[in-house]
């Protein structure tokens, strides 16, 4: 029996598109003792993972984190996080077998660099690293691991109208974000075609807005919250957040408004789900591009009448 650490994902989307591999490696490895190590923002994702014999929080103080996890005496890594920190840490704990990608100067650390031969969706990106070893994938569907429910937004549901859910932006309310007069369009459209409207997530800057069919839960939920509303939802609308991966895992119909170029390595991973992207003078985008952006074109460029005809 080996002793097997996965050091992250660290953000929610990333953690659950991460669940195939973290179900395969445990299929490939079915008697040695795997332990998942993440930081605190995915906790409740991962603490009920049926494929790992313990979750542990990889904490800010990184002493703690060295003692604590050194006592394991790990034969091998799995680093899924992609930070040149997480690679280093785990060099320093000594595990003799580190297994990831070499980006950002990390190569150094490794003992199995994984050659990214052609772009991949983020899915596939992570099971490539067990590919490369040979070991055979059978499924490469992402799943929820959250196994409680809560009945805290039960009134949501009750009279049975069915609910779209919305997310306009994120906590970092960066360039992914839509236009709130869109959001408040859409959602009086879509309370007129019959459909209950429930906006969502997390935001610097939230819509002050409420009205008879249109609940405003933005920074209101729990993650636990979040996942018991949305595996009821008739449809999610989303920008790029973790929240629609969240969606797509659980066969919700989705439709992702997303930026052009990062809709191919971060769409949802779900045969029903529904990408909304639009070319731009400036495409296609990438993280430098997208930090520095002013007006958010692209997104501008989705209109609420282009999600409408899907509910035709």
């Amino acid at each position: 029996m080996e002793k097997i650490l996965i050091r992250g994902p660290d953000t929610i989307g990333s953690f659950v598109l991460a669940s195939p591999f973290i179900r395969e490696l445990r299929k490939n490895c079915p008697s040695d003792y795997i332990i998942l190590c993440i930081k605190p923002l995915v906790y409740e994702l991962a603490k009920d993972c049926p494929y790992v014999d313990k979750v542990v929080i990889y904490e800010k103080n990184r002493f703690k984190n060295f003692f604590k996890l050194k006592k394991e005496k790990f034969d091998t890594v799995f680093l899924l996080s992609g930070s040149f920190e997480s690679a280093l840490f785990c060099y320093i704990l000594g595990i003799k077998n580190r297994i990831g990608y070499p980006h950002d100067h990390r190569g150094f650390f490794l003992t199995e660099k994984v050659v990214e031969k052609e772009k991949k969706h983020y899915v596939d990106y992570l099971l490539h690293i067990l590919e490369s070893l040979d070991y055979k994938i059978k499924d490469r569907t992402p799943e929820i691991f959250i196994r409680s429910e809560t009945n805290k937004y039960e009134f949501l549901f009750k009279d049975k109208i069915p609910v779209v859910g919305i997310t306009y932006t994120s906590i970092a309310d960066d360039a992914r974000k839509w236009p709130k007069e869109y959001v408040l369009e859409l959602s009086k459209k879509l309370v007129e075609k019959g459909f209950k409207v429930v906006l969502l997530g997390k935001t610097k800057n939230e819509i002050n807005f409420s009205q008879d069919k249109i609940i405003n839960l933005v920074n209101k939920t729990s993650l636990l919250e979040f996942v018991d509303i949305v595996k009821r939802l008739h449809t999610y609308i989303s920008v790029a957040t973790g929240g629609i991966h969240i969606a797509a895992a659980l066969d919700v119909k989705t439709i992702g408004l997303y930026i052009p170029g990062d809709e191919f390595g971060w769409a949802p991973y779900a045969k029903d789900s529904i990408v909304l992207s639009k070319n731009v003078y400036c495409s296609p985008c990438n993280p430098h591009k997208m930090k520095y952006c002013k007006n958010n074109i692209c997104m501008k460029n989705i209109l609420p009448q282009d999600i409408l005809s899907f509910f035709d």
